[in-house]
């Protein structure tokens, strides 16, 4: 789901939030803090965001840097090898042996946090991931939760990638009607639904039917819809 803001202050998402109980898995963008301080929310980070300063790492610090980036590597080869199975032996495994992993990484960060100045490419990344570390490490506790938020990132990429050419979209209504149709088009492409074939059924449907039933239009039960009436005029 997309959500539509005019700036990216905390505002936005302690609104959009507001009221929600559970885990969010995100990056540490500062704007989130607040969503965290006020509501019922465990914070998971993204250790994907924390791989990045590594990465960015390795022009003036390559040793260093590569040294930790193949310990992060251990940890999605052993996401990858449980990926298909249930939450909970997932967590089983994960404890067994992904927290050796970790506990491996947090020694190597302390270790070798001094040596380089503060605001050096490498000390940057050491002092990011040691500042939410146990954010990084709580997916481990609960097989439902992912290792980072690259499924959120890969959505939204293409609208970053674009933005420039989408600058103005007319009016504050306009920009929370993009937010809308780039919701339902998302929605419909994990679904495997056509969107336009969607969009045009529904907007065909939508002044006759009953509003008692407004969510058989929804993306997920339109599917059940749209097969009747097939099934209905073969």
């Amino acid at each position: 789901m997309y959500n539509f803001t005019l700036g990216r202050g905390r505002e936005g998402p302690v609104e959009f939030f507001k009221g929600y109980k559970g885990n969010f898995v995100s990056d540490a963008y500062g704007g989130y803090e607040e969503l965290f301080r006020v509501e019922d929310i465990t914070s998971i980070s993204c250790r994907t965001h924390a791989r990045r300063y590594f990465k960015k790492a390795q022009d003036t610090s390559p040793k260093a840097a590569t040294e930790v980036l193949t310990l992060i590597a251990w940890l999605y080869k052993i996401e990858k090898k449980i990926k298909m199975d249930n939450p909970d032996i997932r967590r089983k495994v994960r404890k067994k042996e992904s927290r050796p992993r970790l506990a491996k990484i947090l020694l190597w960060l302390k270790k070798n946090k001094r040596g380089h100045l503060p605001k050096s490419p490498r000390n940057q990344a050491i002092q990011y991931t040691l500042n939410i570390r146990e954010r990084l490490t709580r997916y481990t506790k609960d097989g439902r939760l992912p290792i980072d938020n690259n499924l959120e990132e890969n959505a939204i990429r293409p609208i970053a990638l674009g933005r420039k050419n989408w600058m103005f979209l007319g009016s504050e209504n306009g920009g929370h009607a993009v937010a809308i149709l780039m919701t339902f088009r998302a929605t419909c492409r994990k679904l495997k639904i056509n969107t336009w074939e969607y969009l045009k059924d529904v907007l065909q449907r939508i002044n006759t039917h009953p509003m008692s039933k407004i969510d058989e239009l929804l993306p997920d039960r339109w599917q059940e819809l749209h097969q009747q009436q097939l099934d209905y005029t073969k």
